[in-house]
């Protein structure tokens, strides 16, 4: 297979996206990009990030890395609901100007049927097909960006949970799909929970959730997660608080409402940075989500590098990402989950060995070799036998 000289571009513009940069894409897209232009040199390869050409101003908006080249994309100032249809025209335009043999795309968004390049797509989950009752609310737009998706010619699942659901929903081969998974910025690591008690403004023991709280996503199940707590805090005495961590919005202030209403001691931080967040994480007994799936879960990920168990549901990827540091419960049972914080509270030796054994877990998992097995997927596209890559078409959106 091709590796010196390889000239892949990579669709940047999650970085530049106001409300995608400081989400799951954006901070995948921060994180890889930051690790790929040592890989790419070392490979011999060239490397070109395609750019929004006005970026909203951010914290992950700026510089990523050295020795790449940037392109500012020209598009038409279009609503974001329509943004991608633009693509399948004028995306191969522009990878052909770039002269690139090589095209990833960071998620399914802003792809396009024909790119004229070989293709490789960063793939989170299959959610809306999971759950189209839920999620498909635009039909004709999902089933052209799935289209694309079984079109490109590999797929990179973040985990081996995301790879098999990728496999079954969207009906594509095995060998297509390859297990790329992502990691936590260096900076997750035990920290001294002193600044975030000062955030806090309270010595209590807390429980911590991070996730986004703008916009309701019923699998997150956030409500549940309030309800099972507040339920666990009365029926014991609990001394041990909720701290929410994310954006709020109309979703997040319903959710204080809820927890006023159950009488749960509930505290919402809004957004918290990277920063900032280590030693919150740190701070906390330990990191409690009722999310019934997830591609991935890099909250979960991110926790035990700081040596923080994880209490969660026995269902998607959180039980693989956090491993060992993971204490994993019956899908959808509330009081099951809370007995496990419990345990985790009140059990120094458990709490000791979810610890250690997280953080030896968490190890595993680096930017690097996520760069690394990502340009051996660019190398593996470039060099694919051509055959049809459109199964299962028409069988699925």
């Amino acid at each position: 297979m091709p590796s010196a000289g390889l000239r892949v571009s990579v669709d940047a513009r999650p970085l530049d996206i106001e409300g995608v940069r400081s989400q799951g894409i954006g901070r995948f897209a921060h994180g890889l990009l930051g690790a790929l232009p040592a890989v790419a040199a070392e490979r011999s390869g060239e490397l070109v990030l395609l750019r929004e050409r006005r970026p909203s101003p951010g914290v992950f908006a700026g510089k990523v890395g050295d020795g790449v080249t940037a392109r500012r994309l020209r598009r038409p100032p279009i609503p974001n609901r329509l943004a991608d249809w633009p693509e399948h025209l004028l995306l191969p335009i522009d990878l052909h100007r770039a002269r690139v043999q090589v095209h990833h795309s960071l998620s399914i968004f802003r792809s396009a049927l024909r790119p004229g390049v070989p293709s490789v797509m960063t793939m989170y989950d299959v959610i809306p097909l999971m759950w189209p009752d839920q999620y498909l609310r635009s039909g004709v737009l999902h089933r052209t960006l799935y289209r694309a998706a079984r079109r490109t010619r590999l797929l990179l699942a973040v985990s081996e949970t995301a790879r098999r659901d990728v496999i079954a929903h969207l009906g594509v081969s095995p060998e297509r799909v390859l297990c790329v998974p992502a990691a936590a910025d260096a900076r997750f690591r035990p920290a001294d929970p002193r600044p975030a008690r000062e955030r806090l403004g309270f010595e209590d023991p807390y429980l911590l959730y991070v996730g986004g709280l703008a916009t309701r996503d019923p699998r997150k199940n956030v409500e549940g997660l309030i309800d099972a707590y507040a339920a666990w805090r009365r029926a014991g005495s609990r001394p041990e608080r909720l701290v929410l961590a994310g954006a709020l919005g109309a979703t997040g202030e319903g959710l204080r409402a809820q927890a006023q209403r159950a009488g749960a001691q509930a505290v919402f931080t809004g957004f918290v940075d990277d920063e900032e967040l280590p030693s919150l994480l740190s701070g906390a007994e330990c990191l409690v989500t009722a999310s019934r799936y997830e591609g991935f879960g890099l909250p979960a990920l991110e926790a035990i590098s700081c040596g923080t168990p994880v209490v969660a549901f026995d269902v998607g990827a959180v039980p693989e990402v956090a491993g060992p540091g993971c204490l994993a419960v019956l899908d959808g049972d509330g009081e099951a989950l809370m007995r496990a914080v419990a345990r985790v509270c009140d059990e120094p030796a458990l709490h000791r060995e979810l610890s250690e054994e997280g953080l030896r877990h968490a190890r595993r998992y680096s930017w690097r070799r996520t760069a690394e097995l990502t340009w051996e997927a660019y190398e593996r596209a470039a060099g694919w036998n051509a055959r049809d890559t459109g199964q299962g078409r028409g069988s699925r959106p």
